[in-house]
């Protein structure tokens, strides 16, 4: 079946995709390779619209598609890009961020083409604001109705279900993918090692974003409360954030940066990433609340044990104790226990590892879940023909 596929990302942050994974981008190479034309809409901010021709080789094969770079206008966390709408009519579906996203719910709500959702927040007691937002939004704009022509897909079961609450029917859970090209180095590319390796060392990681949303000083005091039982623990940080919690948090650590114990890394790009993971033994995950948390894939995908707090990433990837380990609370003996014993049984560390990459390379490339968006695609496309037969009556 031939179609054209838009994929319009509308939340309005300008990406570098050098050290950003879009997902968007990653769904679009397994689309491309599939014979399927598409393009994908990210936000531009203030600049010029922009049209890119991305390229890149697949089994010795070259394939492309347009990243449409739109100027926009960012209002309370929503990106409005007009511009999209010309851009709609070149496409036969047209799949939008987030059903809360207010470009997003302008496209499905009108079904102006046949249009899937794909969405990843869920309801947690932590995301006050969002939960917030989302009472607005349900009450300015969805109306509680029933968007019975409207596929979507989620991140989780546990978004799956936040959405099929606020009336949506055709709802399915297919999870995230990882690009894995992302992370190998092009011909003469150069690449930061940040990281020397050192066998001596037992390393925990965490990747992401210096805030409180993902309980970093939760990180730090186990990690303090590790270093009391083990010497040779050293906890490797990779993440930046605003200005003056990040200072803050790196006075924090900043006596056990004098002494060797952590490694803070301010920036990463997915290439200097790749020889992080390969140079820890653990990745540890203390957010209070995540969406999905592509690291966790990353990690899990480079044969890391993982540790981590209950999340959407980790409802779906980890298989409590067989690939990773889920963590119901923030009794901080509680991941001691688990990483003392992960430090003290490394057949147990290289088995957990082995199946955490398994997982992601079964079932998470983007590759494979390609199919899962395809049939979304064809099933959006019927439901569209279904409801223009109903208004036309």
């Amino acid at each position: 079946m031939s179609m054209k596929v838009l994929l319009v990302r509308s939340f309005p942050d300008v990406l570098n995709l050098n050290t950003y994974n879009v997902q968007e981008i990653g769904l679009a190479k397994a689309l491309a390779c599939k014979g399927i034309e598409c393009g994908v809409v990210l936000y531009h901010g203030k600049k010029k619209d922009t049209e890119e021709l991305y390229q890149f080789n697949k089994g010795g094969r070259n394939y492309s598609f347009k990243i449409y770079w739109l100027k926009g206008i960012s209002i309370l966390k929503n990106g409005f890009m007009l511009s999209v709408y010309k851009l709609i009519r070149l496409y036969d579906v047209v799949q939008v961020h987030e059903y809360d996203q207010i470009l997003s719910w302008m496209i499905y709500n009108k079904l102006i083409k046949p249009t899937v959702i794909y969405h990843g927040p869920y309801f947690h007691e932590y995301a006050k604001g969002y939960n917030l937002k989302c009472r607005v939004f349900d009450a300015c704009f969805l109306h509680w109705r029933k968007y019975s022509h409207v596929v979507a897909l989620t991140k989780s079961e546990l978004a799956a279900d936040f959405l099929r609450n606020k009336g949506f029917c055709k709802v399915y859970a297919v999870g995230v993918g990882v690009d894995s090209d992302n992370f190998v180095p092009e011909p003469g590319e150069k690449v930061n090692y940040h990281l020397e390796k050192d066998d001596e060392k037992f390393r925990l990681l965490y990747v992401g974003k210096i805030e409180e949303r993902r309980n970093v000083y939760f990180l730090v005091d186990l990690f303090e409360k590790l270093v009391k039982d083990r010497d040779n623990i050293q906890l490797v940080i990779v993440g930046n954030g605003e200005k003056d919690y990040l200072n803050d948090f790196l006075k924090r650590i900043h006596p056990w940066k004098k002494k060797g114990k952590i490694i803070y890394i301010p920036n990463a790009t997915q290439k200097e990433l790749s020889y992080i993971y390969q140079y820890v033994n653990m990745f540890v995950f203390t957010s209070n609340y995540e969406i999905f948390g592509m690291v966790l894939l990353e990690a899990m995908y480079f044969g890391l044990p993982v540790i981590s707090s209950m999340n959407g990433g980790a409802s779906v990837l980890i298989e409590d104790q067989e690939n990773g380990y889920i963590m119901q609370s923030f009794k901080i003996t509680d991941w001691e226990k688990i990483i003392l014993e992960l430090m003290d049984n490394r057949e147990l560390t290289a088995r957990i590892g082995e199946k955490a990459h398994s997982t992601i390379e079964k079932y998470f490339l983007w590759d494979k879940l390609v199919d899962s968006f395809i049939d979304a695609y064809k099933e959006a496309i019927d439901e569209y023909s279904a409801y223009i037969g109903e208004y036309e009556k």
